[in-house]
């Protein structure tokens, strides 16, 4: 009976999975019908170097993925995390969530073998590491710009400024809240109690079982401080190819602009979509992106025209094979763990590795 709800359950999400692809390309028609006019000014041969390098960054992602998971002993092959990434991506897009839904999403690829508390960290602290390599990034960008010019120096500088408090604000908000492990469990449980009055089938002990599973990841990563360098690199290499990247659609209309100004207009875009993809995914990173080159400026036809490149081809890049491989794990997930696994996550969750 399990089996057959699981396979239910599993195929009811898959049509879902469908479903939000087709409405991704539906929201971002017309961004699809202004890409044809465009076709005829495009060289191809840059347009081919970038889902090359595209395909790239998703790899980078793996192999930020097997770094950390080596932290806590856990080694799972890096086509397995690349698969992965293109997977996590595609939930990220379809559920606006600030990232949650695939922080979610990556328990699922990485069961059995990884506790879902150790996957959702994993999943965090790429996040993490990624607000840390823009704030890195944004003085680079700010000096690129300024050296050449004077343009808009002092509204980008606030900007800038603001940007950063923000993005520091919320990364030692968050810091803070999962160092306070006594409290954070007290409210919690506060927050436990009150939904089972709603859903009485909610397994408070599941619940709990899953924050040990985070707290023996987290105190793992604490103490291998020197270890954690590595994924970082991965997650600030990611950043820069990303930026690579998005240069590369200026490329394809044959215009050269400052570097800084790429770099600007993708790490703003970013800081737009944490904030406003909390509600919806569509147009609020387009809008970041395109909004921040006209301000610093780039001709409106032009920046409309390489941030429409550059996301139709992001999008054609990642999300058809995203979805397959979010079809591929749903299939391949299952309702119970075997005995021996279950056995060795418990075995884990009072041993934690050192």
């Amino acid at each position: 009976m399990k089996q057959k709800s699981s396979k239910l359950v599993r195929r009811i999400f898959g049509i879902l999975g469908l479903i939000g692809l087709a409405l991704v390309l539906w929201e971002n028609r017309s961004s699809l019908s202004n890409f044809v006019p465009l076709l005829t000014k495009l060289r191809w041969y840059v347009l081919i170097s970038v889902v090359i390098i595209q395909l790239c960054s998703y790899w980078l992602n793996g192999l930020y993925y097997r770094s950390i998971l080596r932290i806590f002993e856990y080694d799972l092959r890096t086509t397995r995390l690349f698969e992965g990434a293109l997977a996590t991506n595609f939930v990220n897009y379809l559920l606006p969530s600030a990232g949650l839904a695939g922080a979610g999403y990556l328990s699922q690829v990485l069961a059995p073998e990884v506790p879902r508390g150790v996957s959702v960290l994993v999943q965090l602290m790429r996040y993490a590491f990624s607000a840390l390599a823009v704030l890195l990034m944004m003085p680079v960008g700010f000096l690129l710009i300024y050296a050449e010019s004077n343009k808009g120096g002092r509204s980008l500088l606030d900007v800038t400024v603001i940007s950063a408090i923000g993005i520091t604000a919320l990364a030692v908000g968050l810091v803070v809240l999962v160092q306070h492990e006594s409290w954070l469990r007290r409210v919690l449980h506060v927050i436990l109690r009150f939904l089972k009055r709603f859903f009485k089938s909610l397994n408070e002990d599941k619940v709990t079982k899953f924050v040990d599973q985070f707290y023996i990841g987290y105190h793992a990563m604490t103490n291998n401080k020197r270890r954690m360098l590595q994924p970082f690199g991965w997650s600030i290499l990611y950043i820069i190819i990303e930026i690579l990247t998005f240069y590369m659609a200026f490329l394809a209309f044959g215009k050269t602009v400052n570097p800084g100004t790429a770099v600007m207009a993708y790490l703003f875009a970013n800081i737009v979509s944490i904030f406003g993809g909390v509600i919806i995914s569509t147009g609020v990173f387009e809008l970041g992106m395109a909004g921040t080159l006209i301000a610093l400026g780039i001709p409106f036809s032009l920046a409309v025209a390489v941030t429409t490149v550059y996301r139709i081809m992001n999008l054609l890049i990642g999300l058809p094979p995203g979805y397959v491989f979010y079809r591929q794990f749903l299939r391949s997930t299952k309702v119970e763990a075997s005995p021996s696994v279950q056995e060795q996550t418990e075995h884990q969750t009072h041993n934690p590795p050192e």
